[in-house]
């Protein structure tokens, strides 16, 4: 039988919860994907009208945590956004928040949030801007994820740029050196921002100060900070837009940790797989491996990462703005036409992630025979008159 994370909380988030104070978000998540496609969530039994098959469908719960019913959003998501990507040259660039801050973050999660994506649009922005590199308002996509491949802490943003933007002469301008930005600039004018928002947060009472710092442990804190050399990554060009589009959609919905990476759960332990993309960017050989942890550990970890409610963890700028759209359209005006693209897109969808809408045998459209309340909801029964 496959392990699955609603599984795992079925059998131990009670117990694990019961001796901690945490988050109403939190109950939140367990709760609607404990439920999710269960008779607790409601359905509908569907029948092919000459009695080939029939099924019963129970609903999804729709949250962004839940790991079952992600694929659907995502999918629309990605089919929402190709076409409005631009026919030209993007570059993935990562933004990442070092260790010394961590303990800052898990005590300011709302607020950091929104500052971390104020630097990275800012710093992006700003160097762009500079004749010397570009000169022109580019289209971006970025996304937060706060987990590492074992489910640690570690928040960092992509973003994908397009290779060029739209000029103030109404000219569109593409970057000519086969690189975005240096590396090196980006890495001090991010690290400069983000310390200086972090010093005014702090000095206008906005931060909470995890406990055991003081104001003279907050003023070392971010004296280490500034001392370190920060992880800001920029790849080479990709020639399209869409492979990175593609690899920001699996983390939309979800959670950090899909269900195929669950390798066995014993009710004490949890094992899963992650692939080691440290030692991949060294040597070039992928390499997976499978940690085991407490079932505490486990879910204090998954916990750590559901998304805070309001908080929006993919953001549009730039020409990529819901705002911007003449300025898209002008560009891709004097832009070649896109090549076509490959469907290797997201992942093909898990076993019965969607109901089936025709019969396999006869290719009838299926007919909904009745409709399951959720649990405490009146009984209601729809009898479509081609299924007598």
């Amino acid at each position: 039988m496959s392990v699955t994370l609603q599984g795992i909380l079925r059998t131990a988030y009670a117990g694990w919860a019961g001796t901690r104070r945490l988050p109403r978000r939190v109950h939140r998540a367990a709760g609607a994907v404990q439920r999710c496609r269960t008779a607790a969530r409601g359905g509908q039994v569907r029948a092919c009208p000459d009695g080939h098959v029939s099924e019963t469908w129970y609903n999804s719960c729709g949250h962004r945590a839940c790991p079952q019913c992600w694929w659907r959003r995502t999918a629309e998501w990605l089919d929402a956004w190709k076409p409005r990507l631009l026919p030209t040259v993007h570059f993935h660039v990562i933004f990442t928040l070092p260790s010394q801050l961590h303990q800052l973050w898990r005590w300011n999660r709302a607020v950091f949030a929104t500052l971390l994506f104020r630097c990275v649009r800012e710093t992006l922005f700003t160097l762009l801007a500079d004749p010397q590199f570009l000169g022109a308002q580019p289209g971006i996509l970025a996304a937060l994820h706060t987990w590492g491949a074992t489910l640690m802490l570690y928040p960092h943003i992509h973003c994908l740029v397009t290779g060029g933007g739209l000029a103030a002469d109404g000219l569109w301008r593409a970057v000519t050196t086969g690189y975005l930005l240096p590396v090196r600039v980006v890495r001090v004018v991010f690290r400069g921002k983000l310390l200086s928002g972090l010093e005014a947060l702090w000095q206008a009472g906005q931060l909470r100060l995890p406990p055991g710092v003081d104001d003279g442990g907050m003023r070392q804190l971010l004296i280490a900070a500034a001392r370190q050399k920060w992880n800001v990554r920029l790849t080479p060009g990709y020639a399209h837009g869409r492979g990175v589009a593609t690899y920001l959609a699996r983390y939309l919905r979800g959670g950090p940790l899909k269900n195929s990476r669950l390798v066995a759960f014993d009710g004490q332990r949890v094992a899963f797989r992650y692939r080691n993309y440290r030692r991949l960017r060294a040597t070039g050989q992928p390499s997976e491996g499978i940690p085991v942890l407490p079932v505490a550990e486990f879910l204090r970890r998954w916990s750590e990462h559901l998304p805070l409610p309001g908080v929006h963890t993919l953001r549009a700028w730039g020409l990529y703005a819901s705002r911007q759209r003449r300025a898209l359209e002008l560009c891709r005006a004097q832009l070649p036409p896109a090549p076509a693209p490959s469907e290797a897109t997201v992942p093909p969808p898990p076993p019965h992630d969607a109901p089936w809408e025709h019969c396999p045998l006869c290719g009838k459209p299926l007919v909904i025979l009745h409709v399951l309340p959720r649990a405490g909801a009146p009984p209601h029964t729809t009898a479509h008159p081609d299924a007598a």
